[in-house]
């Protein structure tokens, strides 16, 4: 009903106008210091005003490859630095847990593996549930949705989310679809299944959708969004990183995404869900709203990384079969479906990765103290 409440608020607004101050926190990070930073960030971003010990809590990890690629996934030490804060200010492990799902593209078994992601579990004692085995439900959305319904047939969310706290751990890092991927983004291993590839040609409003479902849902969110190392390019997976030693915290995904452009060096306007979000009433996207914390003092002061998005052969090749009436139905809703999936795993297993891709997972791990600290996970 609260929800309820603010999207009609929200309706009656001029179209355009923001909602009121949102705090957002960005601090500077280090390999030798991260762990601590991160726990003063979620502090500056006063994450328990919003995440409660009284409620259990859901960590949702960021799976772009199955295999390690720099800037791709969740890395290892922000998830320890997360669950790190959490248990020391109280929360009991028992009531954590961590989720990722599948795509047609990624398994998730693999994912953790490769990742360094078990270790850092094991060690803090939480639950790991793989969303292919959650029990997904039918989910009474407080208005129409834009796109969910009509693309998917169904508005479905796992049940073993409900009524917790949901805190999202993405990377900074370019999208060809949708420019960016980050906060919004990382809603869609939670709520959709292996066919969330459907969703491309209307991405930006199943990712508004995704986030007003997840408010309906939810006891709470919140963000920790991992700047260490950046990707820039064709992303998510063929991508060039670069060094960020950057973080940021919020409970507003809109403005969390809001603030990543600006770290990015992206057109705000070209992000088309953030207004769509805004308007909505769901979160905040003008930055004349937004409040920085942290080391930064301002919008301008926060530094620009001078990203630039591109779209991989895999993701033109997507969009423009896509366009032509019935092609969607032809490959993605049809026996089919099994060749787009095997030609993409082809290119990026097999021809992207050991030909440009290695050398830059090389420089990471041997080159950069970013790339020590994460081999320290290895179990």
């Amino acid at each position: 009903m609260l929800l309820l409440a603010r999207l009609n608020r929200a309706a009656q607004r001029p179209k355009g106008e923001c909602t009121g101050m949102t705090k957002v926190a960005v601090v500077k990070t280090s390999p030798k210091t991260v762990i601590s930073d991160i726990a003063r960030l979620m502090d500056l971003a006063e994450y328990d005003r919003s995440v409660s010990r009284d409620f259990a809590t859901t960590v949702k990890l960021n799976l772009s490859w199955s295999k390690f690629y720099p800037a791709c996934s969740t890395n290892p030490y922000v998830l320890d630095g997360v669950l790190s804060k959490l248990i020391a200010d109280g929360f009991n492990p028992r009531t954590i847990q961590a989720v990722e799902n599948e795509t047609v593209v990624t398994n998730i078994y693999h994912g953790v593996r490769n990742n360094n992601w078990y270790p850092v579990i094991k060690k803090h004692g939480i639950k790991f549930l793989p969303l292919i085995k959650a029990t997904y439900v039918d989910v009474k959305m407080p208005r129409k949705t834009l796109a969910l319904k009509r693309t998917f047939g169904e508005t479905v969310a796992p049940k073993e989310i409900f009524g917790t706290n949901i805190i999202h751990l993405p990377t900074i890092k370019t999208h060809g679809h949708t420019q960016m991927t980050g906060a919004m983004k990382d809603s869609f291993g939670l709520y959709l299944t292996k066919n969330r590839h459907l969703a491309h040609l209307r991405l930006h409003e199943v990712l508004t959708d995704l986030l007003m479902l997840q408010k309906t849902i939810s006891h709470s969110e919140f963000v920790v969004t991992d700047g260490s190392v950046l990707g820039d390019g064709a992303g998510p997976r063929t991508m060039v990183p670069k060094i960020g030693n950057i973080l940021l915290a919020t409970n507003d995904m809109v403005a969390a995404d809001t603030v990543q452009t600006r770290l990015m060096g992206i057109d705000l306007r070209l992000v088309h869900m953030l207004r769509i979000a805004n308007q909505l009433g769901l979160g905040e996207c003008n930055p004349e709203r937004i409040e920085i914390v942290g080391d930064y003092e301002s919008w301008e002061d926060l530094p620009n990384f001078h990203l630039k998005p591109a779209k991989s052969p895999v993701i033109v090749w997507n969009r423009g079969f896509l366009r032509f009436p019935g092609m969607e139905t032809f490959l993605f809703r049809s026996p089919l479906m099994w060749l787009p999936t095997k030609l993409s795993g082809f290119y990026h297993d097999g021809i992207w990765l050991p030909l440009r891709g290695k050398k830059w997972v090389r420089w990471f791990l041997n080159e950069t103290d970013w790339g020590e600290l994460w081999k320290s996970y290895s179990s």
